[in-house]
């Protein structure tokens, strides 16, 4: 009974995967809305060029910076993200933002 109630926490406080395209500036986000908690960002870089992602939202909230992910790499990237409300991912590459490599997820 016990490792059954410990197995049901740990599937509670389990990441929430969320797949995430790269390409040249923009970003491809296929799970728009997840429950607060854990996130892990699966990102794939279709692109030419390094990309990177970091999370913004509520509360001035800002996550770490992933590592690079090289053109045709993936990387698992896992944020905590706790309160409801809209989320911007960006790629903190130099200009990269400002091209358009930006997407929204939501939290409820």
């Amino acid at each position: 009974m016990m490792a059954l109630a410990t197995l049901m926490a740990a599937a509670l406080h389990a990441a929430v995967p969320v797949g995430v395209g790269a390409r040249e500036y923009r970003f491809a986000v296929y799970r728009p809305t997840v429950p607060a908690g854990a996130v892990r960002f699966n990102i794939h870089n279709f692109g030419e060029d390094a990309h990177d992602l970091q999370v913004s939202g509520p509360r001035g909230y800002r996550s770490s910076v992933s590592p690079d992910i090289a053109p045709g790499s993936t990387i698992a990237f896992t944020v905590r993200l706790r309160n409801p409300g809209r989320y911007t991912l960006i790629c903190v590459k130099p200009g990269h933002a400002a091209l358009g490599m930006r997407a929204v997820i939501r939290v409820r």
